[in-house]
């Protein structure tokens, strides 16, 4: 009886050594992965050199784009996210409360030092959620065409929200004579996660916002396509990065907290706009520019969180002129001969590039062509010469009668950190047709 007894104190000894040592290895895996996360940054090197760049200097100001306040359903005031947009240094910041222009009408539209903010409006019609960036009186929900008639008369820039966001998707993707498409919005972003990845966004924010933020950073690949089949000769919808942040989810009837906060969210992603000439310093002129960026499709978007953009540039030579995203080109398909030194002005060249630094970031420039990527450049500028086979397709089918063969081209450039890649910048298109 002894011996059974001495037994059991063993066999239990031995199951709670295993236990401590379990529970030792428990705590070592969550203190390295708290230390993983409190001390996890992504950030893109960029160089300081002048990039390869033919084009005439245009003047970039980067922007957030679509937020709301306490005008509608969101928990901060227009003057203490303009204080966050300084602190981030934002060049532009446009707000796109539901259904109202009432900060406008407030008289809240104005340079803050050296951002200049201005307000829009997101307005809701049969087939979802519109944004009117650009116009001077409030517009009520209604119709679709009767508020994109209402938009295009005040001149603004009529663009599609949240195209796949499962809670308030957009629901014709046949309509015509919008500007533009979300092409990258934040609210999407998140309830396009699956639930495990949710679940670790909102254990880890406390700990490190960036970890838990660097999720959204996903490729929004239904709404690319959407984009890429969208575009139509000399209609060329613009692609913008939006925010969309309300800072404001609802726990019960009476408790909301501010989650995610303005500041981590606006830090995220933002569009580029490129303008012509530097800006004025007169709200309503650079207002009226950065306008027209956008409606042109003079703009590309990235994700910021990971570094701000230097040095980027995308552009077509053709005829001994060149063109930037938003234009459209029109050649001669016999200018579509091999490459001629003596004849460089009748070959059609695609260049791309960025200042980001290949010993400390891998890089790739992708090249596509109506939705298919057709050539890339690693750890260099890209440099592609149009061939009569990328647009030999398109001509095939879709050639008629006095119709134009349109082709339409914009880069993409994946950024490595270690074995993660991220599609960190995207283009607008630029056409080019016969």
């Amino acid at each position: 009886m002894q011996n059974i007894g001495y037994i059991n104190f063993l066999l239990k000894l031995i199951a709670f050594h295993r236990f401590l040592l379990i529970l030792a290895a428990l705590i070592i895996f969550v203190l390295l992965f708290y230390i993983r996360i409190k001390f996890f940054k992504l950030k893109i090197d960029f160089l300081n050199t002048e990039t390869f760049d033919l084009r005439n200097k245009l003047f970039e100001l980067n922007g957030i784009i679509h937020f709301h306040s306490t005008y509608s359903d969101g928990s901060g005031s227009i003057e203490s996210l303009i204080d966050i947009a300084k602190e981030l240094k934002a060049d532009f910041l446009i707000s796109s409360d539901h259904n109202t222009l009432k900060p406008k009408l407030d008289g809240l539209e104005g340079y803050y030092g050296n951002v200049l903010y201005f307000a829009g409006e997101e307005i809701n019609t049969e087939f979802g959620h519109f944004l009117a960036v650009g116009i001077e009186k409030e517009i009520k929900r209604g119709s679709y065409e009767k508020v994109l008639s209402d938009i295009k008369k005040q001149g603004g820039v009529a663009v599609i929200c949240h195209p796949h966001n499962w809670w308030t998707p957009w629901k014709n993707f046949n309509v015509e004579g919008y500007n533009g498409i979300e092409i990258i919005n934040l609210d999407s972003q998140w309830r396009g996660m699956s639930p495990v990845y949710i679940l670790l966004v909102i254990l880890t924010y406390k700990i490190n916002p960036f970890y838990a933020m660097h999720f959204l950073s996903h490729k929004p690949k239904k709404t690319i396509i959407f984009w890429d089949k969208a575009q139509k000769h000399k209609d060329l919808k613009v692609g913008i990065a939006s925010i969309d942040a309300h800072s404001n989810v609802k726990i019960t009837k009476k408790n909301r907290i501010k989650f995610p906060k303005y500041a981590e969210l606006f830090s995220v992603a933002r569009t580029h706009a490129l303008l012509t000439a530097k800006p004025s310093g007169n709200y309503i002129e650079d207002k009226k520019a950065i306008i027209k960026a956008l409606k042109n499709g003079k703009c590309y978007f990235s994700y910021d969180m990971f570094g701000i953009p230097k040095g980027f540039y995308y552009e077509i030579s053709y005829g001994n002129k060149l063109y930037t995203s938003g234009d459209s080109v029109r050649f001669s398909v016999s200018d579509l001969h091999e490459m001629d030194i003596n004849k460089m002005d009748r070959n059609v060249i695609i260049y791309a590039g960025v200042n980001i630094n290949p010993k400390k970031n891998v890089f790739v420039i992708n090249l596509f062509h109506n939705g298919k990527m057709i050539f890339s450049s690693k750890n260099n500028n890209l440099v592609y010469k149009v061939k009569h086979s990328d647009l030999k397709s398109i001509c095939k089918s879709g050639s008629v009668a006095d119709v134009s063969c349109s082709s339409f081209y914009r880069v993409e450039i994946d950024v490595y950190f270690g074995r993660k890649s991220i599609t960190y910048l995207y283009s607008n298109n630029i056409e080019i047709y016969s």
